[in-house]
């Protein structure tokens, strides 16, 4: 028993769908392979089927390993759920099994189990962090805001498990290359099951990007999602989805115009200009209507004032 211990649990969300048709196949020979290529005696990996175990009593290691796991998996579609805690854990051990076909995993403790139910409560490909690190300075092992973890409220929530996370980021540098990722042709053709958390992944990276990103790259990525957009033509969307993907852009570019890094401001005249273009385009493709009525019923349910935000800026 490792008493204490760092554990990951991830799920492969999508997997049955997508591994019947072929399409995650090859992706999953090169996660074992990514696993096989970690070889730190410090870290120990379960990988059996569609479920991903990291434990190790080094955090530093554990924390390297668990974002290069997420970012690998973010950047080459294959969406990972987890949740990150801390308890015992069962040593594994390499056994000769003289029984024919047995293959006999242990009960992993405690800890284990703890990751597991908090994974659960997740709708949206990401690693939740447990609050338990951050009752004291003391409980906290070393994770960084906003450079190992952001805290987020997903847009669709599962019932019972609203409210705000904490949630590992991907590694530095990655943040762009991860939204090049994520587009409306994919989340059209998501298994109806997956749509409602590849859309909490969406908003998450469009919503830190706008806040996080430096001014060229968020007007370079406004213009390439309201392309996008428009590209879809008579294509059918689904209006709820459409309306959600766009309040989360604006609520990020008002949350990068309210904030007090200097570095990561825009002028009201840029805020304006960025907003305008949102409007428009959904005005053009006749989602407008829908949009308002989904903002004001967003500023309701989460107590904001995006509506009188956006208002003041004379966009609707």
């Amino acid at each position: 028993m490792t008493e204490n211990a760092y554990v990951c649990y991830c799920d492969v969300l999508g997997f049955t769908s997508r591994f019947i048709s072929g399409y995650l196949s090859n992706r999953y020979e090169q996660m074992i392979e990514m696993v096989k290529a970690i070889e730190d005696r410090d870290i120990t990996i379960y990988l059996l089927s569609d479920s991903i175990v990291v434990i190790s009593e080094d955090f530093v290691k554990f924390r390297a390993i668990t974002q290069e796991l997420y970012t690998w998996g973010i950047l080459h579609d294959f969406w990972l759920r987890g949740a990150i805690t801390r308890g015992n854990v069962t040593r594994g051990e390499v056994r000769t099994i003289n029984e024919p076909n047995r293959f006999i995993v242990p009960f992993l403790g405690e800890g284990y189990l703890r990751a597991y139910t908090l994974e659960t409560t997740l709708n949206i490909s990401g690693m939740m962090i447990d609050d338990a690190f951050f009752e004291s300075d003391d409980s906290n092992p070393g994770f960084r805001k906003n450079i190992d973890y952001t805290i987020y409220e997903e847009y669709v929530p599962k019932r019972g498990y609203e409210g705000k996370k904490r949630l590992l980021l991907a590694k530095e540098h990655s943040l762009r290359p991860v939204l090049d990722t994520m587009r409306f042709e994919q989340m059209l053709k998501s298994h109806i099951e997956d749509v409602d958390k590849y859309l909490n992944t969406f908003c998450f990276y469009i919503e830190y990007l706008l806040e996080h990103a430096n001014p060229q790259n968020v007007a370079l990525f406004v213009e390439k999602l309201m392309g996008e957009f428009e590209g879809q033509g008579k294509r059918i969307l689904i209006p709820s989805k459409v309306v959600i993907i766009f309040i989360a852009v604006i609520e990020g570019l008002l949350s990068r115009y309210r904030s007090p890094d200097g570095s990561r401001q825009c002028d009201a005249g840029e805020l304006e200009q960025l907003v305008n273009r949102v409007i428009d385009g959904l005005r053009t493709e006749g989602y407008l209507v829908p949009f308002i009525d989904g903002l004001l019923d967003f500023d309701k349910r989460r107590h904001t004032t995006l509506y009188k935000e956006i208002n003041s800026l004379r966009s609707l």
